[in-house]
């Protein structure tokens, strides 16, 4: 059935209108955004806004989140998946709950946390948010693609002399890379288009990161010169760097999704 030409020609027909439907916007935000004074409207966009100080804010809040869950992430995950140790499997399904609580219920807890530190308007204030956000679910991911590699790789390292941190460093997590790597493009693209926390946690516009500034881009429609246009362009600059990372890790993305699929 599967195979056959009437169903690969429906399958092809749905995933072609899905692509229109997704697309559309988004080609219709290009379409505007060279409306009137075509390349005119981007230039305006930079004559307007230095976005130069809300980039460098994503950069270091995005590099920050990626190494935090990259290392705490990492070896957790292991952790729960290869070792042994008294109340793993309740301590584990306890993180787990994270996911089930929303955002926005975190939000106020976690500026009052943020502001007792005086770490707000400073990039230490997503940071440490962003990858406690995206940790639980990221724990999940990466102890599954750890559960499907085989144990005797372990006892293999064991007879050889190695301890566990080595074991962890030099065999396990060079093989889970395709694993690691996924939970990393995900965490990027989370972190890099997340709004609520980054609009409430950093009130200086110039310190905001990126997901913030197409605000400010509509609040500016309302004075003299700064058409609908030119706010088409700007949000074109904002999603231009995710645009880029998204084609280019989009095949690491989909190894990372399936190849702990099939054990050993």
């Amino acid at each position: 059935m599967k195979n056959s030409l009437p169903y690969r020609i429906i399958t092809q027909i749905i995933c072609l209108i899905v692509l229109v439907i997704v697309m559309f916007p988004l080609c219709l935000m290009i379409e505007k955004s060279f409306a009137v004074n075509g390349f005119g409207n981007y230039v305006k966009v930079f004559e307007y806004f230095n976005l130069i100080p809300n980039v460098i804010t994503s950069i270091i809040v995005v590099g920050g989140t990626l190494l935090v869950v990259g290392v705490v992430v990492s070896m957790a995950s292991f952790a729960f998946s290869k070792l042994h140790f008294p109340g793993k499997r309740a301590v584990y399904y306890l993180l787990l709950t994270g996911m089930m609580i929303p955002t926005s219920a975190l939000i106020f807890p976690l500026y009052q946390i943020v502001r007792g530190l005086q770490l707000n308007n400073t990039g230490w204030s997503l940071i440490f948010p962003y990858a406690t956000a995206s940790a639980c679910f990221n724990l999940m991911i990466l102890t599954n693609y750890y559960n499907a590699l085989p144990d005797e790789l372990i006892d293999a390292a064991r007879i050889d002399g190695a301890g566990k941190w080595k074991t962890f460093r030099m065999i396990m997590l060079p093989i889970a890379k395709p694993g690691l790597v996924f939970i990393l493009i995900q965490t990027f693209l989370t972190s890099w288009n997340e709004l609520q926390m980054a609009m409430i946690f950093i009130n200086d516009t110039s310190k905001q990161p990126m997901s913030v500034v197409p605000l400010r881009f509509a609040q500016t429609t309302t004075s003299t010169g700064f058409t609908i246009n030119n706010l088409f362009a700007a949000c074109i600059i904002c999603l231009f760097p995710i645009a880029v990372f998204y084609t280019l890790a989009s095949r690491q993305l989909m190894e990372g999704l399936t190849a702990g699929a099939v054990k050993g």
